[in-house]
């Protein structure tokens, strides 16, 4: 299934029970703006999956900045939610990464049919359909996972990882070579990895550019034998894989700890 969709192929279902919506909104730098806005006012009959809560487990010595939820804590997110396998799930925020983040976290879970709003929010509400303050409950699903871990790597892998392997960064250019890091303790980036920041997949009104502009981006990842994708937390380098996916470059790797794990675990940096 293509991963994200635009709002005209969703404007006539909006109305309908066939979509289950939910919002991803969430900033790093005020956690608790996501919850609000969506309490404030989110798109009818959406639920909230938080970033902190949902879409990333307890933090530890290693593991990341946002490490990913456990299998266990995964499904027992979807069957709170009441998620079911055949559920058509779209998935919104204010622009792209955390939607994203919700994308590959079902995508790694077996589930076939989501996708994320192109445009994020501003696109529902440029065709002037129904936003609620009301916080609905779905009955508890019982959600029968099938993980794809061949879409996950970790410190171990990335570690130890053939020369032939392509690693990449998904960070801005200047965090990429150690410039203007506010945000993990020690500036840099994993030895032998090439920058491809992720912001540069995305247009001005939030979608993803079209497929020529694409495929000139990511001309050395196309022709790559299951690259490996990261960013800071995990979090912004699943734009990338989401962009990828859309072009039909599905053997892309997450190295979902990403940088803040790796300088948990070594200083091996390059500047």
């Amino acid at each position: 299934m293509f991963p994200t969709i635009q709002m005209t192929d969703l404007q006539q279902l909006v109305h309908t029970d066939q979509i289950r919506w939910f919002d991803c909104r969430y900033d790093l730098q005020h956690p608790d703006y996501g919850r609000g806005a969506f309490q404030t006012s989110h798109i009818q009959g959406a639920q909230y999956m938080d970033l902190a809560t949902d879409l990333s487990g307890p933090r530890a010595a290693t593991g990341g900045r946002h490490p990913l939820p456990s299998k266990e804590q995964w499904i027992q997110t979807l069957e709170s939610h009441g998620i079911h396998r055949d559920d058509f799930i779209v998935l919104y925020d204010d622009g792209f990464p955390y939607a994203a983040r919700a994308w590959w976290l079902l995508k790694w879970a077996g589930h076939e049919r989501v996708v994320v709003l192109e445009g994020g929010l501003s696109s529902y509400l440029a065709f002037d359909f129904p936003m609620s303050d009301d916080v609905i409950t779905f009955e508890r699903s019982s959600y029968q996972a099938d993980f794809q871990d061949a879409m996950l790597v970790d410190y171990e892998q990335v570690l130890h990882r053939s020369k032939e392997t392509l690693l990449v960064d998904s960070r801005s250019p200047d965090r990429f070579r150690g410039q203007n890091e506010t945000i993990d303790p020690i500036a840099g980036h994993i030895p032998g990895a090439v920058n491809c920041f992720f912001e540069d997949a995305i247009s001005p009104d939030g979608r993803l550019k079209d497929a020529e502009d694409l495929k000139e981006l990511y001309a050395d990842l196309l022709d790559a034998d299951s690259p490996i994708l990261y960013c800071g937390s995990g979090i912004t380098a699943c734009v990338n894989v989401l962009a990828l996916h859309a072009l039909g470059k599905t053997d892309v790797r997450l190295y979902a700890g990403s940088y803040s794990d790796w300088i948990s675990q070594t200083d091996d940096i390059t500047k």
